[in-house]
């Protein structure tokens, strides 16, 4: 929950002492409130002015989303710096796209090459070193490597994808968008978490960021299921509902 109320901050060009003081409290409280020890009234002022949704801060410790398996989407989680980064491996007939690379040039080569995967159609959500850095070692296995504009759509055999914009947290980002399967699906990278977004550097690119989101992920069907570049997946009516930065009725 630190991390709601930083990128927030951040995102509005605040520090914990300017927001005390547009809440009319000490910074200690504002402190406290970023450790996750505020009272519910300083709580819903200082989502107020950030923007955030009161309730979906209030129940972030528990919110975990619950997205049904789809048949032929797997998340390979890779290691990064003592955590873990996703790629997503989408499998449909004579079809085989990764999403992302994960951080080590060998990782997910091996784990790829253990299942015996196919030559593959390699898609890349933003140059972040944790989502780029296997693609050396995985080209004995790409087939080629699309690199798409904006609004393109690309037909690989029951699959189309389609290409859109998810700058913001890093530009550009590319968000892909999968129909053929028995659910809509989009691949995000790191534009969105289960009840975060990426980090901003700033306001203008903190604000390019929720206008994408909004624009081409949140007026998506509520059953479509998203996959993140960290953490699991989930749906675009659980963050609907969950997300503070996208939660409706701010």
């Amino acid at each position: 929950l630190s991390y709601v109320w930083r990128k927030a901050l951040r995102g509005h060009a605040l520090d914990a002492a300017s927001l005390a003081r547009k809440c009319d409290v000490e910074k200690s409280e504002i402190d406290a409130l970023i450790a996750g020890k505020a009272q519910l009234g300083l709580l819903t002022k200082a989502a107020a002015t950030l923007g955030l949704h009161a309730a979906a801060i209030q129940q972030h410790a528990t919110y975990r989303p619950q997205v049904p398996h789809l048949h032929g989407v797997t998340r390979l989680s890779l290691p990064f710096e003592g955590d873990t980064v996703n790629a997503w491996l989408i499998r449909d007939e004579d079809q085989t796209l990764l999403f992302d690379t994960g951080f080590d040039r060998d990782s997910a080569c091996a784990l790829l090459q253990s299942t015996g995967v196919a030559p593959l159609d390699l898609f890349i959500t933003h140059d972040h070193r944790d989502h780029v850095g296997g693609i050396s070692g995985l080209r004995p296995l790409i087939k080629k490597h699309h690199e798409m504009p904006y609004g393109q759509s690309l037909r690989l055999g029951a699959l189309e994808i389609t290409c859109f914009d998810l700058s913001g947290h890093c530009i550009p980002t590319y968000g892909y968008q999968i129909r053929g399967l028995s659910r809509l699906i989009c691949v995000v990278g790191d534009a969105l978490f289960a009840g975060s977004i990426g980090g901003c550097q700033d306001s203008f690119t903190y604000q390019m960021a929720l206008r994408n989101l909004r624009h081409h992920v949140m007026s998506l069907p509520d059953d479509t299921i998203l996959l993140t570049g960290h953490g699991p997946a989930t749906t675009v009516g659980q963050e609907k509902r969950h997300n503070p930065f996208l939660a409706r009725g701010v």
